[in-house]
């Protein structure tokens, strides 16, 4: 059970670490993400150095076949002590939070002093496994009592993370940030499990009876590692919700408006292949953009526009007159009246090239006196959608005959 789940917790923690590196600068004035990136990267050490490969390997190295217990174990203990410097800096005043911080770091670093000067006192062994270990010195007074000192103060981290989520979950009006603190909390009561069995067996083994049935064992691990998971995708929600929802929402909205915008593009690069960019990449309706979609929806805009640039001497005035008394009839007014009639325009302008027609004074384009209000890409990208949207529906009667 270990050895499975263990490869799982490490991927996730050195996700978590590696995606909270990225804004380094923020580190320098923001304690909490600089606490959280410690929590993942001592998380992801402690994961490490539990698989037997790597406690082989530091067994050989070291010349001591039990160091990376410890390793693991003071790496433990660092995740400990950062996770209440991560929820007294959101939910506490300055001062409280770092008086807070450094009543938990000292705490975590007695910790870890005591089981360096208990692991000093262990006994010397032959070659071990994360498996059998403990197993193997559960009988041992010198590892019952540096194990009794990990998981009380293990333990005792876990239940402060518990009460401390509940009461951030409650304060907080991020729905986000509230999600991921409750899944943390159910994640660190979940790890109590493995702190119960673990105190169960130490107590047994006090009393001489040194034996953890295998069943146990793995109920053991389950809780610790099946904790520990939710603890780090409970801290990561928050950062996944203000950040990655959104950026996966604004990717499919650029999607579906590329797709709307190609039925009109499509038409006009039929008839004026010059007004593609990038002759050898161009994305279509069915070979839709993967990457840098805002960039191709834009690239799509600039393309219309010059298609309907090019258009503009083929302009015959009837056309937009015409097409405004017939849609005036219909109730369209204002943005939505100079989207239809620009969509009629661009019809009868793309027959009239194909046929060589020129008036002599062409039109305007019934969307001309909208430009000045378009300032931003995103305005010219809705504008354009309106026209194409209504020059689809006018070629659909034409496709039914």
């Amino acid at each position: 059970m270990q050895q499975l789940l263990h490869p799982l917790c490490l991927t996730l923690a050195v996700a978590g670490f590696s995606l909270l590196l990225r804004p380094a600068r923020r580190h320098r004035r923001d304690t909490a993400l600089t606490a959280l990136a410690g929590v993942y990267g001592f998380c992801a050490l402690s994961f490490l150095v539990s698989l037997e490969p790597t406690w082989i390997h530091l067994g050989e190295v070291t010349n001591s076949h039990s160091i990376a217990l410890l390793a693991s174990f003071a790496c433990v203990i660092a995740q400990i002590s950062l996770q209440p410097v991560v929820l007294a800096c959101w939910i506490l005043p300055p001062d409280a939070a770092r008086r807070a911080a450094r009543t938990s770091l000292l705490a975590g670093a007695a910790v870890i002093a005591g089981l360096v000067l208990l692991f000093a006192l262990l006994p010397t062994t032959g070659p071990t496994t994360p498996q059998t270990f403990t197993a193997r010195h559960l009988g041992v007074g010198v590892y019952q009592a540096y194990l009794g000192l990990y998981i009380s103060a293990y333990g005792a981290g876990q239940a402060l993370l518990v009460v401390g989520c509940l009461r951030a979950a409650r304060r907080t009006g991020e729905v986000w940030v509230a999600r991921g603190l409750r899944i943390v909390g159910a994640g660190a009561l979940l790890t109590l499990g493995y702190c119960a069995i673990r105190l169960t067996a130490l107590l047994a083994a006090v009393r001489g009876d040194a034996r953890i049935p295998a069943a146990v064992e793995h109920l053991a691990w389950a809780c610790a590692d099946g904790g520990t998971l939710m603890v780090l995708t409970g801290f990561l929600v928050p950062a996944l919700g203000v950040h990655l929802v959104p950026g996966v929402r604004g990717w499919l909205r650029a999607q579906q408006q590329y797709r709307t915008l190609g039925p009109l593009w499509e038409v006009m690069h039929r008839s004026m292949p010059a007004i593609v960019l990038q002759p050898g990449r161009r994305p279509t309706r069915v070979n839709l953009p993967v990457w840098d979609v805002n960039w191709q929806l834009y690239r799509r805009c600039v393309e219309i526009r010059d298609g309907q640039w090019a258009l503009a001497v083929h302009l015959e005035p009837a056309v937009r007159e015409a097409s405004g008394t017939r849609h005036r009839g219909h109730g369209l007014r204002d943005g939505e009246l100079a989207a239809a009639i620009t969509a009629d325009q661009l019809h009868a302008a793309l027959a009239a090239r194909h046929g060589g027609r020129r008036p002599a004074v062409p039109a305007a384009y019934a969307d001309s006196v909208r430009h000045p209000d378009l300032r931003t890409p995103e305005d010219d990208v809705r504008e354009l959608l309106r026209i194409a949207a209504h020059f689809t529906a006018a070629a659909q009667p034409s496709r039914r005959h």
